[in-house]
């Protein structure tokens, strides 16, 4: 009655449930995570290009920033049963005032195969660890962004986008991906 919701679960047993729900989530990411490092194939990051979206910043905010991200990693990616990339990576490239960046990931990408060929495409997210210069001085901070993929065989072109407000985020940044046999 009036909208209060009730459990017939004692509390104490509430708050193992809870712990319990929370340590299965650890062990099926940490289990992923390891499962991609162990069964993954390597692959080599190549950045090639930041894009700032025109309604976000001035010509001239456009103009004075790198769009080409020179830099490079490595990683560690396979196909689950579900036919989805999950890859480990850390990769290193100028930011968009040509500052070094540094990012170490975990990507998850749902992957769907065109008409049954070598061409897939995928859209997902990565969460990712990342250092800039302009953000607290270089300290590592956590993040979360869309990814989107696709792909020919070896050669992937993935892309995330960085959300954002007039003058900050608002960035698409792409880089290539060649996972090798």
């Amino acid at each position: 009655p009036g909208g209060l919701a009730t459990s017939n679960v004692p509390a104490g047993q509430a708050a193992s449930v809870s712990s319990g729900t929370q340590q299965a989530w650890y062990d099926t990411a940490w289990s992923h995570v390891k499962q991609t490092w162990n069964d993954g194939r390597v692959e080599a990051y190549v950045p090639f290009w930041t894009y700032h979206l025109p309604f976000a910043y001035t010509p001239s905010q456009r103009e004075n920033y790198n769009e080409f991200p020179a830099g490079f990693g490595l990683g560690k990616g396979r196909f689950n049963n579900s036919g989805n990339w999950e890859g480990i990576y850390a990769m290193g490239f100028r930011d968009s005032h040509g500052d070094p960046s540094f990012m170490l990931g975990y990507g998850w990408i749902p992957t769907w195969r065109v008409n049954q060929s070598d061409f897939k495409v995928g859209v997902g997210l990565t969460a990712f660890l990342m250092s800039r210069t302009d953000y607290w001085n270089g300290i590592p901070f956590p993040g979360v962004l869309p990814v989107a993929s696709i792909g020919y065989k070896n050669l992937n072109i993935q892309a995330a986008y960085v959300p954002g407000g007039t003058g900050n985020g608002n960035v698409i940044f792409a880089w290539a991906k060649w996972t090798f046999d």
